[in-house]
C-alpha cells in the first residue's frame, strides 16, 4: 500500500498494524513505513473495531 500524501509530494509506503485487545475494542492502525522526523506523529490514522465497515458497503 503507498500513499502520495503530506510527506513532500512523495510516495511513502503505508502499513496496517492491527492491535488485538482482551477487554477492548481491537485497534487498526494505519502509518507511514519509515517517515520523515517532521510527520513521526501526525501521518496515523487509528479506528477501533465497530467503527469501520467493509468498502463494498460503503459504495
Amino acid at each position: 500500500m503507498s500513499s502520495k500524501g503530506d510527506c513532500g509530494g512523495e510516495l511513502h509506503p503505508l502499513r496496517a498494524t492491527v492491535v488485538e485487545y482482551q477487554h477492548r475494542p481491537d485497534e487498526c492502525t494505519i502509518h507511514p513505513v519509515d517517515p520523515p522526523d517532521r510527520n513521526r506523529t501526525t501521518a496515523w490514522i487509528t479506528a477501533k473495531e465497530g467503527s469501520y465497515v467493509a468498502l463494498a458497503t460503503a459504495r
